[in-house]
């Protein structure tokens, strides 16, 4: 069978040679034209030819492979600073911290390095991220592009997000709070719940264990440190007597307000530089902290140089007044801006990993159900409305608690009807409906539920405010 361009270029002819005839039937000057049969078949030949040229690049494009490819890791151990796509002028504070190519966490630098750790596999043109350990939130970032080290690419809310590599950082050290804030405004956040600011372009910091250590590294006539430990082995004034025996016997010893804690009583130690000597003095301050005492121990030295000596002494003195504390209870007292101070800061940091994964369309809230400690409760868009004083409450709600040793724990969920919202009152959530009003609490790592008419102490109950998450 013929093909259609070979039909296409016999009709023409046909066309053509039926269309010089009637022109001379009609008394038209153009002659007859013929084409020979050996003639009609080059032509023919010649279409089919061009046929088979044509359709063969055709055949060749079913088969050819993807033109862009992503090989499999797209990050690689280091940071990313993270940023939509759309971001006019990013402001890159938000990070992912690849410490290898299978693990990481995250770090928002205007949030004191708040984030969640993260698990992720690396396949198939998509990064599939395990986020915030045990109440982890699975979450697949499917990649559209991966440049020069910049990969870019959607999680299910379909938001372009850029990662953008940041040159000239450890991921071991990395910290997104001095990295957006600049090295001269550091701050050093120790695990025991203490914080100081330093200026990272003068001084040194070095840890070792329960040990950290700020060395000044600018011009001065000797070492100038300071030196924090935590130990167990003493209480604040027990364990400043003990240092300052080692002191020698000019030892002034005295009481004092700690810094940055205006209630808690400090002991002091402190040895005054000699005369004909290196110009060396120390400064011992101790205080009660959790099970043992959080000892701060300042060694100086005096070059007779009053202005490079001073210099030396603010920098010392910057850091020690810089001092701030979460109390022993585990809540950082935050200033409202009534005055007031309050536990929610707190609570958003221990929660964290479980905020962290939340979407758009979803609400939480702390209630105060458990002695130790707030429970983070996580209610779904459907059960949340205004109730009518601005507050956003919600009739159900999942629970999450910390648990005994520490970690995050979801203990169950709570349901009411649509005309009692939640509410706490005593460290008991109360949630119920018409005819029935119960409440329930956590205790010894179990949630505690007490069924009954609780309508009485319902109505006194605070009802929980819901915040929208981000």
């Amino acid at each position: 069978m013929k093909s259609k361009l070979v039909k296409k270029v016999l009709a023409v002819m046909a066309m053509v040679t039926t269309t010089g005839m009637l022109l001379a039937g009609c008394g038209s000057t153009v002659e007859e034209t013929t084409v020979p049969a050996d003639e009609a078949q080059d032509v023919e030949q010649a279409a089919e030819t061009e046929t088979e040229e044509t359709t063969e690049p055709e055949a060749e494009a079913e088969t050819q492979e993807p033109a862009e490819t992503f090989e499999a890791p797209y990050f690689t151990k280091g940071v990313y600073a993270s940023y939509a796509a759309e971001a006019e002028n990013p402001t890159r504070t938000y990070f992912y911290v690849f410490t290898d190519e299978t693990y990481g966490y995250t770090q928002d630098g205007e949030a004191e390095n708040t984030g969640v750790p993260f698990d992720v596999k690396q396949a198939d043109g998509k990064a599939a991220f395990s986020f915030g350990g045990e109440t982890a939130l699975e979450s697949e970032l499917v990649i559209s592009s991966v440049e020069n080290g910049v990969v870019k690419g959607a999680f299910d809310d379909g938001i372009e997000l850029i990662f953008e590599p940041v040159d000239g950082v450890d991921p071991e050290t990395f910290s997104a709070e001095n990295y957006v804030n600049g090295p001269e405004n550091s701050v050093y956040r120790d695990a025991n719940g203490w914080s100081v600011k330093y200026d990272a372009t003068k001084f040194q910091l070095n840890q070792n264990g329960t040990e950290v250590s700020f060395v000044y590294m600018g011009e001065s006539a000797g070492t100038n440190m300071i030196t924090a430990t935590y130990t167990v082995e003493n209480k604040g004034e027990a364990a400043i007597k003990e240092l300052g025996k080692t002191y020698g016997d000019d030892v002034e010893y005295s009481e004092g307000t700690f810094p940055g804690a205006d209630d808690v009583t400090g002991y002091f130690a402190t040895q005054q530089p000699k005369e004909g000597t290196s110009g060396s003095y120390m400064t011992a301050i101790g205080r009660d902290y959790m099970d043992g005492a959080l000892i701060f121990v300042l060694d100086g030295h005096n070059s007779g140089d009053d202005e490079k000596d001073m210099e030396v002494s603010d920098q010392l003195a910057a850091i020690i007044d810089s001092l701030t504390f979460a109390d022993e209870a585990g809540v950082t007292e935050v200033e409202d801006a009534d005055g007031t101070s309050s536990a929610i800061e707190k609570n958003m940091l221990d929660f964290d990993p479980v905020i962290a994964t939340l979407f758009a369309d979803q609400y939480y809230a702390f209630a105060d159900m458990d002695k130790n400690h707030d429970a983070l409760l996580l209610a779904e868009k459907d059960a949340v409305f205004d109730n009518g004083d601005g507050t956003m409450a919600a009739t159900e709600a999942k629970i999450f608690g910390i648990d005994k040793d520490g970690k995050i724990k979801e203990y169950g969920s709570v349901a009411g009807g649509t005309a009692s919202p939640l509410a706490c009152k005593d460290g008991q959530l109360f949630y119920g409906g018409h005819n029935y009003m119960n409440k329930v609490h956590i205790e010894n790592d179990e949630l505690i539920t007490d069924e009954g008419e609780y309508f009485d102490e319902y109505e006194d109950a605070t009802v929980v405010a819901f915040t929208k998450a981000q």
